[in-house]
Order: structure tokens, then C-alpha cells, then sequence
């Protein structure tokens, strides 16, 4: 009996119209709210339509515009420029050198990545208070803001240039050390020419994450910062006492900006459409080379340990000390013998709001992970096997959330849903912020389509000519073969979920917050009653380990759950000859 695909057709169909909703519907609206307000676009019967608010904001807001524009690059490019160098060095140093404790610094450089951003942008805050902080510098100093941001992100360059690198072979330095190239002319002449496709990918994949932080900027840049564009998205719809949120002005200026995203995300594609081209690694010449560092071993060595201790370790000592202190005091041994208490543990775990906000970010990262990975799945199968144009959409499609920064989603998904609110009540609850965080629908994504092409369609094959219809093909061979895959994208997912600060900004009410905001409720001076800076360290130290002892002890059952698969092999041949029944 031949079997059609119409079920899997109509599951492919939904999960795309889903992804689009997700994705196009929130950042069509933003461009509407541009063209029509004042305030929000439709559910309000003053809104018009009109261009007033390009007319405000390249007239009397022309400078404001220039400002914010020249200082958003200063602070994208200043740090983007910060994370890559580095991320760069390290992942050379530890790949391609002889560095002594390669496995403990790759390890180190990590840890920060760990740990959620509102965490580590207010123990970066507390390392440099200048009263009583390790440091003590301005923290609001734009140049301290931008290295600070830079510092922060070190681990995504590091680990995505980590592989190009280790990948690469060494034939042609050698070629061009035997024709009396010293080794920088090698270096800058061969090398860095290879790799420089895959670097400039990573410069704009960084660029792109760095535009939509709000973390770094809500605590360091209220003052000197003001006009970087996250903040100021932010700043318009969240208004002073006495003032009215500027909607419309705030989408005009994420319209202007919207382009320049898509400039950068062209040219990332364009930077990354013949990274296979390029490849240096070959099955005869392939041979992972370690350069000495002769005598540059030692001070090399030391500025490593210096990084690591600056971003790494010091970071969490000031973070573990604001908790165990009442209030601000110097490290010193004196004030830890004398002020020293776990008082603020003891009041964060008796706060009924810190259970309520922990409860909530479970159920916002979770649900909208479990959501994402089950769209990424089947969108990257239909992408992974189908041909044609259709192919090409859905692909460009559930991939150009990567080119949307996470300050445009979470101002486009809240104009959408306060735009329809009158007819589908979701502001203020957990279901709306679910809904945003589902947009990194990409993540998944890009994870799930390189494991499928993995798979030998011979499988699929084998399994349609025993009768099975493409749906239970999909459904009874590929998810099972899938699951380390969608499990490790799940995962990641929840922790981004659990991490993210920037959306809730937008989305959040004291009744739907996660504990990210509430966080910085507890260390905002601006929060009245909630402010409690001791308190909010201790929740911060608890929920940094939450994240880590969720996402480690997920990691363990899923190995041992694969090990236990491949160790039956002869029932998962059986079950093949069952899918056509």
C-alpha cells in the first residue's frame, strides 16, 4: 500500500507557520508600531498612521540619534574587538603552543560562560566598586563598561574558534618555514589568511549578541552609557515617574538599527559561505603541531594566569563576599572576622518571592526550550532531506533568529503582545515570556540539521519499504536516533532560558518575573524596599549553582541513557521491521 506524507507534510507546515510566528510577526509589528501610534499600533483608538516618528527622531532628535549611533558602535566595536583578541590568543595559545595546564585554563575560560549574565555583570560590578571592591575604579566609566562587556564574552570567540583552529593543518606553515619564513611571517602571512573567513564569522556573530546585551549597560551604563541602543530601547518604554513610555519613538529607533543587523548578518553569511572551501585538514597532512614558546613560555604563561584570575576567580570571590557581609565593607581580614554571617542565605531562603521567581524560571526555561527543539527537529529534517526553494525559506528562515539581538525580540514581542492583549490576555503572565524566549529557535536548530545529515538515509529507506508512512519514518527512526542531539540542544536551551535578563526587561511583571530580574531588583539601589545588595548575592551564589548542578547532573543521565542505547543494537534493528504495522 503506498503510504503518503501527508502527516509529516502538515506537522513540517505547522512547525514552519510556528517558527514564522515566532520570529516575523513580532519585528513586522515593530516596524508598524514605527508607522502608526503614538503609542501602541492597534487596541488604542487615538493610534494613526503616519511618519511622525521619523520625523521627531531625524529632526529634533537628529544629535540623540548621531549620539546613540556613535556610541553603540563605540561600545559594540570596542568590546567585539576585546572578546575576539582575546578569544583568539587563548584559543591559539591552547591549541597550537606548548602552554603548560592547557586542559585547566580551557576549563577556566569557560567557567564564566557558566554562570547567568545578570550574575556575572554584578560580580564584575562588586569586583570594581570603588569603596569597597577589589579593584576600586569607576564602574561607570564608558571605557570600563566596554571592557568589562568584552571580558565577559571572551568564551564565545573561544569556543568557536577553538575547533578552526584545531583543525587546521600544519603543511603550509611548514611550506613556509622551508622557504625562511620566520615564524610571526608564517603566522601573519599563512595562518592568519586561513583563518581569517571563520574569525570574521565569529566578529559578527559577536557583534550581533553584543548590540541585544542589556546587562552590562543596565548596571554600568546609566550614566556615561545611556545612549547605547539597548539601554535606550529600554529606557524609552520604561519611562520616569510623570512621564509617558515613547513606543512609537523607541520602534523608529529599532527600525534604524534593524538594518544595521542585517548588515552584519550578511556579511557573516557572506563570511562563512565557502568556510568548507577553505579547509586545511586532510587525511595524509593532518598532523596537530605544538609551537614552542621558548623563553616567551613563562611571561606568556603568567598573563594567561592574570586573565583567568580577573575574570574567573576574582569576579566570584567579590560576589561570595558581598553575600557573607551586611553591607558594603573592604576585603579584609578583619571584616571577615568580625561582620562575616550567612544571615543573607538564611533570608533568601526564608523569601517566598525567590521560591515563587526560581519556580517560574523553571517553568519559562523549560517550557519554551521543549518548544524550540521540537520546531528546530522537524524544521531541520524537512531542511536536512527535501530539495528546492521551499528547502532554501524554511532554512533561512528558523536560522535569521541568529541575526535578531535579544533587545529587538524582547521590544518586538512586547509590542505584539500588549498590541493584541485586549484579545488574547497573555502580558503578565509566564506564557508570554515562554513565547519570547522560544525566538533562539535557531540555537536548536543549526544543532539538530548537522546531526541529521549525519544520519545515512539508508535507514529511512529501509524503513519505507517496509510500509512505514514518512511520519512514523520520522517519528520511529530519526527522533530515537536524534535524542543525544535534541537532549544536548534541550539543555542548552533551559540554560539560556534560565539565564536570560534582556526579554524579561521588556516582558516581565512582579507577578511573571524570573528570578534573573529579581535579582537585579534585590542589587538596583532604584528598588526601594527590594534593595538588599547582601541578599541579592546570596541568590545570585544560589542560583548560579542551581544552573550548574542542573545542567551537570542532566549531562550525566543523558550519557549513561545513550551508553544503555548503544547497547542495544539488535533492538533497535527489531523495531525497523515494525514500523510498517
Amino acid at each position: 500500500m503506498r503510504r503518503t506524507g501527508r502527516g509529516l507534510k502538515l506537522i513540517t507546515a505547522i512547525s514552519v507557520a510556528a517558527i514564522g510566528y515566532l520570529l516575523i510577526i513580532p519585528l513586522v509589528l515593530q516596524v508598524v508600531s514605527a508607522l502608526r501610534g503614538p503609542y501602541l499600533p492597534f487596541g488604542v483608538p487615538s493610534a494613526q498612521w503616519g511618519v511622525a516618528n521619523f520625523v521627531t527622531l531625524y529632526g529634533t532628535l537628529a544629535p540623540d540619534l548621531l549620539a546613540t549611533v556613535r556610541d553603540t558602535v563605540l561600545f559594540v566595536g570596542g568590546s567585539v574587538l576585546i572578546s575576539t583578541g582575546l578569544g583568539w590568543a587563548l584559543a591559539w595559545l591552547v591549541v597550537r603552543t606548548d602552554l603548560p595546564g592547557r586542559n585547566l585554563i580551557t576549563v577556566l575560560v569557560i567557567v564564566p560562560f557558566v554562570i547567568p549574565p545578570i550574575v556575572r555583570a554584578q560580580s564584575y560590578f562588586l569586583m570594581l566598586a570603588p569603596e569597597s571592591g577589589l579593584l576600586r575604579v569607576d564602574p561607570f566609566d564608558f571605557t570600563t563598561m566596554t571592557i568589562v562587556q568584552g571580558l565577559a564574552y571572551v568564551t564565545f570567540p573561544f569556543m568557536l574558534l577553538m575547533p578552526i583552529i584545531q583543525n587546521m593543518g600544519s603543511s603550509h606553515e611548514e611550506a613556509a618555514r622551508a622557504s625562511g619564513a620566520s615564524a610571526w611571517q608564517a603566522f601573519r602571512r599563512v595562518t592568519f589568511p586561513m583563518l581569517w573567513p571563520g574569525t570574521l564569522g565569529v566578529v559578527a556573530m559577536l557583534s550581533m549578541l553584543t548590540l541585544g546585551n542589556l546587562e552590562i549597560p543596565v548596571l554600568f551604563g546609566q550614566q556615561e552609557g545611556r545612549n547605547i541602543f539597548s539601554l535606550k530601547l529600554w529606557s524609552l518604554i520604561t519611562p520616569t515617574p510623570g512621564e509617558l513610555p515613547r513606543y512609537g519613538l523607541a520602534a523608529a529607533y529599532a527600525v534604524n538599527f534593524l538594518v544595521l543587523v542585517a548588515v552584519i548578518f550578511r556579511i557573516y553569511l557572506w563570511a562563512t559561505r565557502d568556510a568548507a572551501q577553505r579547509a586545511s585538514v586532510t587525511g595524509k597532512d593532518f598532523r596537530p603541531v605544538r609551537l614552542p614558546l621558548g623563553r616567551a613560555k613563562a611571561p606568556v604563561t603568567v598573563l594567561v594566569w592574570l586573565y583567568l584570575i580577573l575574570t574567573a576567580v576574582l569576579p566570584l570571590v567579590a560576589l561570595f563576599w558581598s553575600s557573607i557581609m551586611p553591607y558594603a565593607l573592604p576585603i579584609s581580614w578583619d571584616n571577615l572576622v568580625k561582620h562575616a554571617g550567612l544571615g543573607a542565605f538564611a533570608a533568601a531562603a526564608a523569601d517566598p518571592e525567590f521560591w515563587a521567581s526560581l519556580g517560574r524560571t523553571g517553568v519559562i526555561s523549560v517550557g519554551s526550550a521543549t518548544l524550540a527543539v521540537a520546531l528546530a527537529m522537524v524544521a531541520a529534517y524537512y531542511t536536512a532531506r527535501g530539495k528546492g526553494w521551499t528547502v532554501r525559506f524554511v532554512d533561512t528562515l528558523t536560522s535569521s533568529s541568529l541575526a535578531v539581538p535579544a533587545t529587538m525580540a524582547g521590544f518586538a514581542a512586547f509590542l505584539l503582545y500588549s498590541s493584541v492583549n485586549r484579545w488574547i490576555p497573555l502580558v503578565g503572565t509566564v506564557w508570554v515570556l515562554m513565547l519570547a524566549y522560544s525566538y533562539r529557535v535557531a540555537v536548536a536548530y543549526r544543532i539538530a540539521h548537522s546531526s541529521i545529515l549525519q544520519i545515512n538515509p539508508e535507514l529511512e529507506d529501509a524503513a519505507k519499504a517496509s510500509g512505514a508512512s514518512p511520519l512514523s519514518v520520522f517519528r520511529r527512526v530519526v527522533l530515537p536516533l536524534l535524542l543525544p542531539t535534541a537532549a544536548a540542544a534541550w539543555i542548552q536551551m533551559v540554560i539560556l532560558g534560565a539565564n536570560e535578563f534582556t526579554i524579561a526587561a521588556f516582558l516581565a511583571t512582579p507577578e511573571s518575573r524570573p528570578l534573573s530580574w529579581y535579582l537585579y531588583s534585590r542589587i538596583n539601589p532604584q528598588a526601594a524596599q527590594l534593595y538588599a545588595p547582601d541578599q541579592g548575592a546570596a541568590m545570585a551564589v544560589i542560583f548560579t549553582v542551581f544552573v550548574l548542578v542542573f545542567g551537570y547532573g542532566v549531562r550525566i543521565l543523558l550519557t549513561r541513557r545513550t551508553n544503555e542505547r548503544r547497547g542495544r543494537p539488535a533492538q533497535q534493528g527489531d523495531r525497523l521491521g515494525d514500523l510498517g504495522a
